[in-house]
C-alpha cells in the first residue's frame, strides 16, 4: 500500500468553496456587462478618442479574464468533487468485492 488517502469529506468541502469563489467571479461579471462599454456615457467630443479607446479595449480584456477565471474556477471545483465521488465509489465497490483485504494479508 502507499499510505496515500483522499479525505473525501474535506475533498468535497474545498471542492464547494472553490466553485463558490468561482460564481462570485460570475456574479461579478453581470453589473460589469449591464454597464455597457464604459465610455459612451463620456459624451465624448473626440478629444478624449485615443483614451476611450485605449479604455475600451482594456475593459474588454479584463472581461474576457474575469470569465475565463469564472469558469476555470467552476470547472475546477465540478472536477474536485467528482473525484472525491469517484474515489469514494470505487472504494465501496472495491471493498464490496473483495471483502477486508488487511485481514486477509498476513
Amino acid at each position: 500500500m502507499t499510505d496515500v488517502e483522499i479525505a473525501f469529506g474535506a475533498v468535497e468541502r474545498e471542492a464547494a468553496r472553490v466553485r463558490a469563489h468561482g460564481e462570485d467571479y460570475g456574479a461579478v461579471l453581470t453589473p460589469m456587462h449591464a454597464r455597457g462599454d464604459g465610455v459612451s456615457s463620456w459624451g465624448d467630443d473626440g478629444l478624449f478618442s485615443v483614451f476611450t479607446s485605449f479604455y475600451a479595449e482594456c475593459r474588454e480584456t479584463s472581461m474576457a479574464a474575469l470569465g475565463g477565471l469564472h469558469a476555470m474556477l467552476v470547472r475546477t471545483g465540478d472536477g474536485l468533487h467528482d473525484t472525491a465521488r469517484n474515489s469514494r465509489d470505487a472504494e465501496t465497490a472495491n471493498t464490496a468485492v473483495t471483502g477486508d483485504v488487511e485481514s486477509t494479508w498476513v
